[in-house]
């Protein structure tokens, strides 16, 4: 079978191509291929899949199998064969939206790593609309709404610095700590072997990912909102909505 090329990390941006199929199967929707030159992104790392449409068929499913990406739609498997050429689309304001809430939500990690010196990250994920994403972990003293203003407008001045987001390979996570040192973070959540793609923010951060991100911090304006529901139990839970407009936590 011929060797699938994943593109959407070499180049983001693309959201549309013509591509071969190299692998047809059933589908409890109906049909699964892979194709040799791939745009379209599984589920992982916090960040939903892609969606966008194969011919005229709406995605319905995205899935690492066997090495490779497969993409499943509603339709007969056997109207399919191994080199027939598909038109493949990514929906790009939703993938755009998802680049920068990930990168939000690395930015309000190494904010609030910073201001509370010590929190346990317990969940971070995008919404599937692509709309928000939600931070929360948990730190040995009560959270107030102050400890959310400090963490948001620290945010905020990463955002306006437009710090470049890039991305490299380390040998290993304890390599990567040998050589970024304090910018360096990795979250007990995950256990990594061997080789990792680090995500990195000139300056500020280091971090084991396998997400889409922003080409810089500037992810444009949002509203960060706090759940104080059990903040003085050390819980720090904020939401990161995409705004049109900027939006300044009140509180409420």
């Amino acid at each position: 079978m011929t060797q699938q090329k994943n593109l959407f990390y070499s180049d983001p941006d693309l959201t549309e191509i013509r591509s071969s199929i190299i692998g047809v199967r059933q589908h409890a929707f109906g049909t699964a291929v892979a194709l040799d030159q791939n745009i379209v992104r599984a589920a992982g790392d916090g960040e939903p899949r892609d969606v966008g449409e194969i011919g005229e068929m709406p995605i319905r499913s995205v899935e690492k199998q066997d090495g490779m990406t497969w993409i499943a739609f509603e339709d007969r498997q056997d109207r399919y064969s191994v080199g027939d050429v598909v038109n493949l689309r990514v929906d790009a304001g939703h993938r755009d939206s998802r680049r920068r809430l990930h990168t939000g939500v690395h930015l309000a990690i190494r904010c609030a790593c910073n201001h509370f010196g010590d929190i346990r990250i317990t969940e971070a994920e995008i919404a599937e609309d692509a709309i928000s994403a939600r931070v929360v972990g948990k730190v040995d003293r009560p959270v107030d709404k102050a400890d959310v203003g400090f963490v948001d407008r620290a945010m905020r001045s990463a955002v306006l610095k437009a710090y470049p987001v890039t991305s490299i390979n380390a040998k290993s996570v304890e390599h990567a700590e040998r050589k970024f040192g304090p910018l360096f973070r990795v979250s007990d959540r995950h256990a990594f072997k061997g080789k990792v793609r680090l995500v990195c923010m000139d300056n500020l951060d280091v971090n084991p990912c396998g997400g889409l991100h922003h080409p810089d911090t500037n992810i444009g304006a949002y509203e960060m909102k706090a759940d104080l529901t059990d903040a003085a139990s050390g819980v720090f839970d904020i939401k990161i909505n995409l705004a049109q407009c900027w939006m300044y936590w009140c509180g409420d």
